[in-house]
């Protein structure tokens, strides 16, 4: 499978997800990078990537079991260049993996490399504090998201975008930046990311196994419940900051998702 995406597939997903990182619309950002031009969100590529990898593996996954997907954005995936998608498949003791590389067709460079197994069932531990997003809501916020992706994603495709999503937007986010960078007085992440380069490198995202299947009427949740961790930070600011965000959701009390999410950051001045 090739891909090329553009600016309107990064346009489409900051218009969902919030993330207005300039990097992926200032050339002059991309190319502090070292970059040639303009990438696109590597949560964007990753949604063809998800897909990808979902539909080799649903026909071996196990009810009674967790999904887990883990990937490491290498580089960044530049718009306007085809890129390969090639998936395999492999089984130890039984377990079926699904690997998945997303290849700079002119450069040969991994641009992603991911992979899509079978796991122990997800077990979150119980949490007093959620906040929750009604059906009513859900329902909104899946039309922009098929701006995004086709119809035919699977269902944890949309919700792990959707809990991204939430975890940009939270103010609690915004609070953990302001205590990084307390001299800061950005209004959103939009200014953080003005003022300071960050990427994401690694995403993880452990689920029920029934939302492999795309969206249907009749699987429709009524609402989800979510609850974003505190940030981990590590390093030193003179030397860049690695951030680890994790945020999980529930359904009727149904445990459905985990995401990890680590971001790097550049050197802090001052």
């Amino acid at each position: 499978m090739f891909l090329n995406y553009s600016l309107r597939d990064a346009e489409r997903w900051a218009e969902f997800s919030g993330d207005y990182n300039p990097i992926h619309f200032d050339v002059a950002k991309a190319k502090q990078l070292g970059m040639d031009g303009l990438c696109v969100h590597g949560m964007r590529a990753m949604l063809d990537v998800k897909s990808a990898l979902s539909a080799s593996l649903e026909k071996h996954a196990s009810a009674s079991c967790g999904l887990v997907f883990s990937c490491r954005l290498r580089e960044p995936v530049a718009c306007g260049t085809p890129y390969q998608l090639s998936v395999g498949e492999t089984c130890r003791n039984e377990q079926v993996q699904v690997s998945g590389k997303l290849l700079n067709a002119h450069t040969q460079q991994i641009g992603m490399s991911s992979k899509l197994t079978s796991n122990g069932a997800l077990d979150l531990s119980p949490i007093t504090q959620v906040k929750t997003l009604d059906g009513e809501t859900l329902a909104a916020l899946y039309a922009p998201f098929l701006a995004v992706q086709s119809q035919a994603a699977p269902l944890w495709n949309f919700l792990d975008a959707l809990l991204f999503r939430q975890m940009v937007n939270d103010p609690a986010t915004l609070e953990t930046v302001h205590s990084i960078i307390p001299q800061s007085e950005a209004a959103s992440l939009s200014d953080v990311f003005s003022q300071v380069q960050v990427v994401q490198t690694h995403h993880e995202t452990h689920f029920s196994p029934r939302l492999l299947s795309p969206w249907q009427e009749s699987q429709r949740l009524e609402s989800l419940d979510y609850c974003i961790q505190p940030t981990l930070v590590m390093g030193e600011k003179n030397t860049g900051l690695v951030l680890l965000a994790n945020i999980q959701a529930w359904s009727a009390g149904e445990p459905l998702m985990s995401v990890t999410v680590t971001l790097k950051a550049s050197p802090l001045v001052g």
